[in-house]
């Protein structure tokens, strides 16, 4: 290993020549500019996410709207029914409760009320005069009325 010490191989001239060359100092390469060019490219795509993502919202406002709606006709279809059901009980209701026979009981029973006699019509021509007197000295009761 001393050996391989000494012998460098030609290796240290090499390197003095690097060391008395003196690097210039590297100036950055100027940058193009890339931005004019990407920038459309990149403003495409965001207008076109933007959109996209415009899009899906209102989609999902349209399904929950939709949803919102639905529920409100399932409402009102369920108010329908109970409506519909309530209408033929009050139907029913006003049937039994008018019903002549319920009538004739409440007016005979709970009024004190009597049943109507036979009614007679009368007919009466206005060219003879006799059946017009005759009616007229008789009483409500069909008996000829008194003479004064």
């Amino acid at each position: 290993m001393a050996g391989a010490a000494q012998q460098d191989w030609g290796f240290t001239e090499i390197t003095r020549k690097f060391e008395r060359r003196q690097r210039p100092e590297r100036r950055p390469a100027p940058r193009r500019r890339r931005a004019a060019v990407a920038a459309p490219s990149t403003l495409y795509v965001g207008v076109w996410l933007g959109v996209i993502a415009v899009l899906l919202i209102g989609l999902v406002g349209l399904r929950v709207s939709l949803l919102y709606k639905d529920l409100a006709f399932n409402n009102l279809i369920r108010e329908r029914n109970d409506l519909t059901v309530q209408n033929s009980q009050l139907e029913s209701n006003v049937s039994m409760l008018s019903s002549p026979a319920r009538i004739q009981q409440i007016a005979t029973g709970t009024l004190g009320m009597v049943p109507a006699g036979k009614i007679q019509y009368v007919y009466i021509n206005p060219v003879d005069n006799r059946q017009f007197a005759e009616l007229t000295n008789q009483d409500a009761g069909g008996n000829p009325a008194p003479s004064p």
